[in-house]
């Protein structure tokens, strides 16, 4: 449940207000100008002074270093929202022509009555007609724009005989929380976003993995604690990847998603975990779709991303025998391409490693083997498990570690397991009821106790 701090509402809001009547000014100074030809006075363009501001809003402002016409840019994005009754002057209409001002630009939602501001609009608010400045005006949407390296604005989609001017822009929803509720945006799962943020209770110590594992987990951790080293440095920049992919493969319970969700831990970074189910479509396009809305979102927020069964959309191209066979091959090429271009932390999750398309192998730093825990591994699983929970004896714990060769997810089942069963029975842990846990946990999977 998201925490709301009320002192950081007023906060923003006192700033939100501060920026609507520099709008208000700058609209009606304009208006004025286009109206009667007079002129404008410099200073009715200047912003509020934010020096001494530590509202979220202004923090926000000051960090990213807004000019003035960005800053008119995020105040229009906000007041369509919140006070969109500030962009009413604009429904006027042109009576020799008998139609609206088309020099304003915008677009009328005609079902809420309302005008919407577009780049055109906030263009003729703060340069008038100049054309160069129309031009210039179009830098917002260059991938080194402040906006575009933040992840700050969303650009309607392209209709017939839109020019980019024409197009209506609004905030991400992560900016739209922090400057009015002051809080960091974390999207959770829906249709829209196809991804849910993962962690665990666990902790480093409590991952038990063979040492060569473990050395390549740390190589991991090692990337995430240097990585901007290689965005500011020349030389790096040039010679190493600004990405890092990994591919973990191995039976289930052996620990993949674990130290996916430890890395995320020890790195205080959030982990995501792609849910393929929602991101496949048998509708043409509807794939690289879907897997667009992530990475759009994740581009600036140094998520790390979990694609978990990735052999469902990592999987070998195919020869193209017919059209399936094309598309399928396609969103392949498309995914190959956004994994390529994202500078964060990716980890794909496979039971079957030879399914994965030769291409993406190349492009994986670190392809780690997480086999069956060995003799020792389990007994230290059995151990970290049962700590706490039952007085069973460390020669007992040896037997089950030696006989049972399971994997630390089907010993965290067979505790689960054991647990219940002594609940109902109304005594502690013992080794009958463990006993018990893991047949049925070997039932699962269609196996017998005897068959061990």
């Amino acid at each position: 449940m998201m925490n709301i701090d009320t002192t950081e509402i007023n906060k923003n809001a006192t700033t939100y207000s501060n920026e609507i009547h520099w709008l208000n000014t700058i609209i009606d100074a304009r208006f004025k100008q286009h109206f009667s030809n007079e002129g404008i006075q410099e200073n009715e363009f200047n912003p509020p002074n934010l020096t001494e501001d530590q509202s979220k809003y202004a923090l926000w402002v000051k960090k990213l270093e807004l000019g003035h016409f960005e800053r008119l840019v995020v105040i229009a994005a906000l007041a369509y929202s919140y006070s969109s009754n500030v962009f009413d002057k604009f429904l006027i209409k042109n009576k020799g022509l008998d139609k609206r001002f088309t020099e304003f630009g915008g677009k009328i939602d005609d079902k809420n009555s309302r005008f919407i501001p577009t780049l055109e609009t906030l263009t003729f608010l703060f340069y008038g007609n100049e054309v160069e400045a129309k031009f210039q005006a179009q830098n917002l949407y260059n991938e080194h724009h402040v906006f575009n390296r933040n992840g700050i604005i969303n650009l309607s989609a392209k209709s017939e005989n839109d020019s980019i001017l024409s197009r209506t822009l609004s905030l991400t929803e992560e900016v739209v929380q922090q400057l009015t509720l002051g809080v960091e945006f974390k999207p959770d799962f829906s249709n829209d976003f196809p991804a849910k943020l993962i962690h665990t209770e666990m902790n480093w110590e409590d991952l038990v993995l063979n040492p060569v594992v473990m050395d390549e987990i740390q190589n991991i951790n090692t990337w995430l604690l240097h990585k901007d080293e290689i965005t500011e440095n020349k030389i790096l920049s040039k010679k190493l990847n600004k990405g890092y992919k990994c591919l973990f493969y191995g039976p289930p319970g052996t620990g993949k998603t674990l130290s996916t969700a430890l890395i995320g831990k020890k790195n205080k970074k959030d982990v995501y975990r792609i849910d393929l189910s929602q991101i496949v479509s048998k509708y043409v396009g509807e794939t690289e779709k879907n897997l667009a809305k992530i990475f759009n979102i994740a581009e600036n927020k140094d998520w790390i991303l979990f694609f978990d069964e990735a052999e469902s959309l990592f999987s070998k191209r195919t020869s193209v025998n017919d059209s399936k066979d094309k598309f399928a091959n396609q969103q392949t090429a498309y995914l190959l391409q956004r994994v390529e271009e994202y500078k964060g932390l990716i980890i794909l999750a496979t039971n079957l490693k030879p399914n994965i398309d030769i291409a993406f192998s190349r492009r994986i730093q670190s392809i780690i083997n997480f086999s069956m825990p060995d003799i020792r591994e389990r007994k230290i699983l059995w151990t970290n498990f049962l700590a706490d929970l039952s007085d069973i004896d460390e020669t007992t714990i040896g037997r089950l570690a030696k006989e049972y060769p399971l994997s630390g997810g089907s010993i965290k089942n067979v505790i689960q397991s054991a647990w219940l069963l002594a609940k109902r029975n109304q005594s502690e842990i013992t080794e009958k009821e463990i006993i018990q846990g893991i047949r049925r946990e070997l039932i699962k999977d269609g196996k017998s106790i005897d068959s061990i």
